[in-house]
């Protein structure tokens, strides 16, 4: 039975692929390696964390023909949808690339599911669906979601499409709602990979507003442990288009200054900060209510900020990987 991973050179895609193959699935992974960080970084990924046995292949999911064909080919048992325009900080000329990548291409390999009965697709949503809500912790049975980015916005979208798309399908679907998920091999755009980069080369970190923001870290181990559990409980249930959305986090919310004391005591050096204003688009807080995956898969996070921190670092300072670090962080300045 084949499985196919989109967004397979990303961060949780290339940890997921691994993962997957290793436990003896047979799995295609899909990428168009984009330009939004550094596709060398990506191409990286692939080269070191998938398995030799597994293809990866170009192709962009805008191209609805091209797609369509493949999945009709490959039949697969079970999509794994994480490709996506991530991040928030885009400006307004550039949201057409959410459009593209997180509408049209989402809507693509939906339909194209439910066209040829895939029994289960299983997409990557996020907390950004949240907004700035005061409800905490966020909760999946909160119907007032009022996201404050397009990023946030196009990810509800999702969440609405899938759940009216397989109703009544052979296909069931499931939205993970991701909360900052941070690990080796991640996104130079996010704050723990700048700082790992910052003090493993002596540079400065940009700090965007007071460093009081809170986010709900989740490590990469306990964030494809959950994928993979969850899609599993998702494939016991009876195929009639059931759909739903799961927050995965890291449990224990920490500041941006509480991340930064983190690193600097495990690398035992001071951070060079350049404080600069706060981010409109950045959400306050983020915290997730983890009893609906406690209950679906009986599980909560095992790794703390402090071990997290500590294998992000000795992984930024891998010969292999500390001199390229700056040149994948200067990607998405």
């Amino acid at each position: 039975m084949t499985i196919i991973v989109t967004g397979a050179a990303g961060f949780v895609g290339s940890h997921l692929v691994k993962n997957l193959a290793e436990q003896g699935e047979t799995v295609i992974g899909l990428d168009n390696f984009n330009d939004y960080y550094s596709p060398e970084l990506k191409r990286m990924r692939v080269s070191c964390l998938t398995p030799k046995n597994v293809e990866i292949i170009d192709i962009d999911l805008t191209d609805r023909k091209k797609l369509s064909s493949l999945i009709a080919k490959l039949k697969p048992i079970t999509i794994y949808h994480l490709a996506a325009q991530a991040g928030v900080r885009l400006g307004l000329e550039s949201n057409n690339q959410y459009v593209q990548s997180n509408l049209v291409g989402f809507s693509n390999i939906l339909e194209l599911s439910v066209m040829n009965d895939v029994g289960n697709f299983v997409y990557a949503s996020s907390s950004s669906v949240y907004g700035n809500s005061l409800k905490t912790p966020y909760s999946e049975s909160d119907t007032s979601l009022a996201p404050i980015s397009f990023y946030g916005a196009s990810k509800l979208s999702n969440e609405i499409l899938a759940s009216a798309l397989v109703r009544g399908s052979k296909t069931n679907a499931r939205g993970l709602r991701y909360f900052t998920v941070y690990g080796p091999w991640g996104r130079p755009d996010m704050a723990y990979f700048r700082i790992a980069e910052a003090l493993t080369n002596d540079n400065q970190f940009h700090l965007f507003g007071s460093g009081d923001v809170v986010r709900d870290f989740t490590y990469i181990d306990d964030i494809i442990y959950s994928t993979i559990h969850l899609a599993a409980e998702l494939n016991s249930r009876d195929k009639k288009g059931f759909s739903d959305v799961v927050n995965i986090g890291g449990g224990k919310p920490s500041s941006m200054k509480q991340l930064i004391s983190a690193f600097e005591t495990i690398s035992r050096r001071s951070l060079k900060i350049n404080q600069l204003p706060h981010v409109a688009k950045d959400v306050n807080q983020t915290f997730a209510s983890l009893e609906l995956q406690n209950q679906l898969i009986n599980f909560v996070p095992t790794v703390s900020l402090e071990e997290g921190a500590k294998r992000v670092f000795q992984w930024a300072n891998d010969s292999s990987v500390a001199s390229k670090l700056t040149t994948w962080t200067k990607s998405v300045d």
